[in-house]
């Protein structure tokens, strides 16, 4: 994938550029050892992504990441998400999900952001902070890597609490730091490329640790911390491109 800067430099020349080196990922990671199980595609070995040039990661085909892999086969194996009517709300949605479950039939499908143009075409315009959607409106929510960017992250939670429907479930991932045991934010590093360098990312303003569950848990929402890749072996965490240990938080009301 490449880089924001990549995309604003190479402007309406991007989907080709992106489209080429797709190609030229695919045949170099050609094989059999690895399979995404977004889009079945095979290959060798997922490719390197991120700054840290993770291994094994990239999926050449549909993009995807570890965590999609890992949620996608979590909503298809641990979840309800195929198997009755349910009205989903879907907080920045990613695209490999929504073009998903924009098909189901049995989903009531609302993918919605706050700044919805940074996403894919139909994605509603939704403040997480400030709505008018009546309490108790969805029986499923996903939000996948939003909290970190909120500053009243535990408003946030709260409102998701509100917004889910008495028996309803949902999936709210974090980029967790293992290095530590306590959540870390700190609203005076106001510095780009220190905010960078502690929290991840220069627009996050906390780095979540193990204590994210009970952050949570403050809202109402009982939460299942529910490690998803002890039930594979390391043949097949290495097959999926998981991360070993990448703990699915499940919120239910």
């Amino acid at each position: 994938m490449l880089s924001t800067k990549s995309k604003e430099a190479l402007g309406p020349l991007f989907p080709i550029a992106n489209k080429l080196r797709l190609a030229f990922l695919k045949l170099k990671y050609a094989g059999n050892k690895v399979l995404c199980p977004c889009c079945d595609s095979s290959y060798s070995e997922f490719a390197p992504f991120g700054n840290d040039r993770r291994q094994n990661a990239w999926c050449p085909n549909c993009e995807s990441l570890e965590r999609h892999r890992l949620l996608w086969m979590y909503f298809e194996n641990k979840t309800d998400l195929y198997k009755r009517p349910l009205k989903v709300l879907h907080i920045a949605p990613e695209t490999i999900f929504f073009n998903h479950f924009r098909k189901q039939s049995n989903i009531e499908y609302y993918p919605v952001d706050i700044f919805p143009n940074l996403y894919p075409k139909g994605t509603l315009h939704f403040d997480l902070l400030n709505h008018n959607v009546p309490d108790n409106s969805y029986d499923v929510i996903i939000c996948n890597h939003v909290f970190q960017y909120i500053e009243e992250d535990r408003k946030a939670m709260k409102n998701i609490y509100n917004l889910m429907k008495p028996g309803g479930w949902g999936i709210m991932q974090v980029p967790i730091n293992t290095k530590t045991l306590t959540t870390h934010e700190d609203a005076s590093i106001t510095d780009p490329l220190e905010r960078e360098k502690i929290f991840g990312l220069k627009e996050h303003v906390r780095y979540y640790s193990y204590d994210y569950a009970d952050r949570l848990r403050e809202s109402g929402l009982v939460v299942k911390v529910d490690d998803y890749t002890a039930e594979f072996t390391d043949e097949d965490i290495f097959k999926y491109g998981f991360f070993k240990g990448d703990a699915v938080y499940y919120c239910s009301k």
